[in-house]
């Protein structure tokens, strides 16, 4: 397991654990991140305008010779919008969603990653050691244009992480 503990602020994105985990043949990713949104993210989500997240995370390996070679990349969704006739936040984490009574149960959904499969059997080499990098940040690009102007605009609608990096090798993690 990697971790790496700070405080977060309301503008900001921080993977405190991270680790990878095999589910039967497949790897997956859990990582428990510090997310708060600042007053103008949470005026504006209780507007019913929905915020997107995006987690990226990819897979590299060491080139002497050249570049580092991306190998996998893997990307999750995350949005969060608040439906005024039911008073609800919905969630929605890829494909699935559901509804919860308060903005902050809907942030604790969007930033606890669980067995999310990133890493498919076969694909990588047991023995050979990897990179892997990890980051979250808030879609602007997916709100309304008005909203995207503000976004250009404003320090406080630039909400992500800095990419969280770590070298791991499937061998030591204990697969085969």
């Amino acid at each position: 397991m990697i971790a790496s503990m700070g405080s977060v602020r309301a503008d900001q994105i921080i993977f405190n654990k991270v680790n990878l985990q095999q589910l039967d043949k497949s790897w997956a990713l859990n990582a428990d991140i510090a997310l708060e949104l600042n007053p103008t993210l949470e005026q504006l989500v209780n507007k019913g305008v929905t915020l997107h997240f995006v987690t990226d995370f990819y897979v590299t390996k060491s080139r002497w010779y050249w570049f580092d070679a991306k190998l996998l990349e893997a990307q999750r969704v995350s949005k969060i919008s608040y439906q005024a006739l039911t008073n609800q936040y919905r969630v929605t984490l890829g494909n699935f969603s559901f509804s919860a009574s308060s903005l902050k149960q809907a942030l604790i959904a969007v930033k606890t990653l669980e067995d999310w499969v990133v890493i498919e059997p076969g694909l990588l080499d047991p023995a050979q050691t990897y990179q892997a990098s990890i980051r979250m940040r808030l879609d602007t690009n997916q709100l309304a244009k008005p909203f995207q102007v503000n976004a250009i605009n404003s320090k406080s609608w630039n909400l992500q992480s800095e990419w969280y990096r770590f070298d791991f090798s499937l061998k030591a993690l204990g697969g085969q």
